[in-house]
């Protein structure tokens, strides 16, 4: 708690407050640099958590409640500065863009209709949503930029288009994609970028299905292996086609399912094939990747470090903010967002 001298302007004038207008602070609020310390905090760890470790590191006392608060706050800010392009862009001749979903534990309090109970408690309800994730990088640096959003598909593809034009993309940028086998990622990446974008299937998706079928196979142990290492590397030359074909020539086991899945391995890498999803010898030619690894390892150290930690369940919106703060730390703008606030 603070004491401050407070004065009064001549003839009865309003009441000044000198060391609040000096502090920059509010009564029952936080001064810009508070404020950054706990959102500093609260990005990575749980709000409760955030009280312990500004008691420890700053020795001072902050209600879990204003914590909250505050990083709500924060968040919305994020949200907004996350849609403005970043102060200095370069050029790039070659983008590497990868989009995926990732599933967050989100809490619901809706009432009935026509029910006259007013605690939203009774009615809380959990389930899991799927906020989609898209990274972009250029390989001649070692840094990537990260986007979040939630909604329809549509409103995906701009976001992906959006980070890559805030990560350099000029009409003559070539766009190398790779995600799984959702058909939506892929209608998105032709809408937004048209014959700029050369989409591919995730390598090791395929292989998922490779294996699938092999093991549904006659084959012993030894032939599988060296029947799914053969088809590997027909696809990293661009012979789609014969894995295709060497699907159709497998014995499948006496089973029914096992029938099923190689005919369902072989439609899938046939519809792919002809979408020339599969050609990944150009994409090795060029040194560029074809795993969606990268997006993969932003689920983790973007979304599930913080948004699924034990026990933590979120509105729908509040996750999505905090996902947008996330975002914006990771694309190295925090400094220029507290710049701007403090300008």
């Amino acid at each position: 708690m603070i004491e401050q001298q407070v004065l009064r302007r001549p003839r009865k004038g309003p009441l000044v407050h000198p060391f609040r207008e000096f502090a920059k602070v509010t009564h029952r609020g936080c001064s810009r640099i508070l404020r950054r310390r706990i959102v500093d905090f609260s990005a990575e760890r749980s709000f409760s958590q955030s009280a312990l470790a500004l008691r420890e590191h700053y020795h001072i006392e902050v209600p879990r409640y204003c914590i909250d608060k505050v990083t709500a706050e924060v968040c919305r800010e994020a949200k907004a500065h996350n849609s403005q392009k970043p102060e200095s862009v370069v050029d790039a001749e070659v983008l590497i863009s990868q989009t995926d979903g990732s599933m967050l534990p989100i809490i619901t309090t809706e009432l009935p209709e026509g029910t006259e109970e007013k605690d939203r408690r009774k009615h809380r309800k959990c389930h899991w949503k799927e906020i989609r994730v898209s990274t972009v990088s250029d390989p001649t640096l070692a840094e990537s930029s990260y986007a979040v959003a939630l909604g329809e598909p549509f409103t995906i593809g701009c976001m992906m288009h959006e980070i890559c034009q805030f990560s350099g993309m000029t009409p003559q940028t070539h766009i190398h994609a790779v995600s799984d086998g959702a058909p939506w990622i892929a209608e998105q990446y032709e809408l937004h970028f048209g014959t700029q974008c050369r989409f591919y299937l995730d390598f090791f998706h395929a292989c998922d299905y490779l294996v699938e079928a092999v093991h549904s196979s006659s084959m012993d142990l030894e032939e599988r292996n060296h029947w799914l290492e053969k088809c590997k590397n027909l696809l990293r030359e661009s012979r789609g086609e014969e894995v295709i074909d060497a699907l159709g020539k497998l014995t499948p086991k006496p089973e029914k399912e096992a029938k099923q899945t190689i005919a369902k391995a072989m439609k899938y890498l046939e519809k792919r094939e002809k979408k020339g999803q599969l050609d990944y010898g150009k994409a090795l030619e060029k040194d560029l990747p074809i795993g969606s690894g990268e997006v993969e390892s932003a689920h983790r150290h973007l979304l599930q470090k913080r948004l699924k930690i034990a026990g933590a369940w979120w509105r729908l919106e509040r996750a999505e903010e905090m996902a947008q703060l996330r975002a914006m730390r990771a694309n190295h703008r925090w400094d220029e967002f507290w710049e701007q606030k403090a300008a």
